[in-house]
């Protein structure tokens, strides 16, 4: 609410809060570090390649502001470019079908460049198949897609296929419920793209976006290019989907009837502690289970997205990058994204951010020849 009515910042044309907090306020405050150190900083220069000298990487050659440059490194080159999410090419080689660009989150500019330059120096790659995945929705006109992850987790949603059936527990956390939406999706039962079911009862209770204006305000291609549907019905809503008609009535009455009882007999949604971390204390007897039954019924299209890739090269302790060999590559070291990731189960928010920056200074560290000093211990 803070945002909405800072109305001096909007009319700057900001498209952010001014108060920065999360994963975004430790970027910031390591930037503010690096400038407090005058240490310089280039925009608009592309890696294209690591320079190799007698079997030692010794700089890198680059693009900067268009002009190709050769850059020397003192001692190493630390590699910190990102994953491979906008790279389409390398999506269609390692992760799971279907996938597609246009559904990611994370930054354009991270096509793999810094893995591809690492594999042509023989570098042991692993997780290459795997993402940190999240459900994001695909928004007419706009660039980039929005993170859909807990709308779907609330009371009185459902997220079903083309058959009209739930295939996946809505409420457990995102990886998991989109590994699992990979590991269901075929040709005879299409998956991807899910739909978000509610009401008119969750709609008036909840934001949910692009529902937070009147239909009148939605612009025809939302509809026309499915993201959302509307009905009177369930079945008429079913028909404005293009999906089963049938499937969908069965399964809103099957979940209607776990609404009243609090236990879901098909996906077990609520039963878990993490599943209730979403749900709404003051619905009973389950916070995670709310009945589908207000007309007009709605729905919104759901892509298989994702914050990033989660595969990319080997490093050891010291964020050397390794050889297929096991051996390290002399001078190259390589931290976040590009790299494989060291918390792959994803325990929660900062599982890249922290290890990209431990294993920034474990480098640092190993380059420099750095040792963290002994600590003295007095009776």
């Amino acid at each position: 609410m803070g945002y909405y009515i800072d109305i001096p910042w909007l009319l700057k044309g900001r498209g952010y809060s001014r108060y920065i907090t999360g994963g975004g306020a430790g970027v910031i405050r390591l930037y503010l570090s690096f400038r407090d150190r005058q240490i310089p900083l280039w925009l608009n220069t592309a890696m294209q390649e690591l320079i190799v000298e007698d079997d030692r990487v010794v700089g890198i050659s680059a693009q900067r502001n268009g002009k190709q440059i050769r850059i020397k490194a003192h001692k190493a080159v630390l590699l910190a470019a990102g994953g491979f999410e906008y790279n389409q090419a390398m999506r269609e080689q390692y992760l799971p079908k279907p996938t597609n660009t246009a559904w990611s989150t994370g930054c354009r500019t991270n096509t793999g460049d810094a893995i591809r330059a690492g594999q042509l120096l023989g570098a042991k790659t692993a997780l290459m198949e795997n993402a940190w995945w999240c459900t994001t929705k695909v928004i007419p006109g706009i660039k980039y897609p929005y993170i859909s992850i807990i709308t779907k987790s609330l009371p009185g949603t459902i997220v079903v296929n083309k058959a009209g059936k739930r295939f996946s527990n809505e409420s457990q956390n995102y990886m998991s419920f989109l590994k699992e939406t990979f590991a269901k999706h075929s040709d005879e039962n299409p998956c991807i793209p899910a739909f978000m079911i509610f009401d008119k009862n969750f709609r008036r209770r909840r934001t949910v976006f692009p529902w937070i204006m009147p239909d009148f305000m939605l612009p025809e291609s939302y509809f026309d290019e499915g993201l959302i549907a509307r009905g009177n019905t369930i079945k008429e809503l079913a028909r404005n989907m293009g999906v089963d008609e049938q499937g969908l009535q069965q399964t809103v009455d099957r979940f209607n009837e776990f609404a009243v009882t609090g236990k879901d007999l098909d996906l077990k949604r609520g039963d878990a502690a993490y599943d209730r971390y979403y749900g709404d204390p003051e619905v009973k007897p389950n916070p995670c289970l709310g009945p589908i039954k207000k007309p007009p019924f709605f729905s919104i299209k759901i892509e298989a997205g994702d914050i990033g890739t989660q595969g990319g090269l080997v490093t050891n302790s010291n964020a050397q990058v390794l050889l297929k060999t096991g051996e390290p590559i002399t001078g190259l070291y390589a931290t976040g994204n590009c790299t494989a990731a060291v918390l792959p189960t994803y325990p929660g928010p900062g599982s890249t951010l922290g290890p990209a920056m431990t294993f920034a200074f474990q480098a640092a560290k190993h380059i420099t020849g750095w040792s963290e000093p002994s600590l003295s211990i007095y009776s």
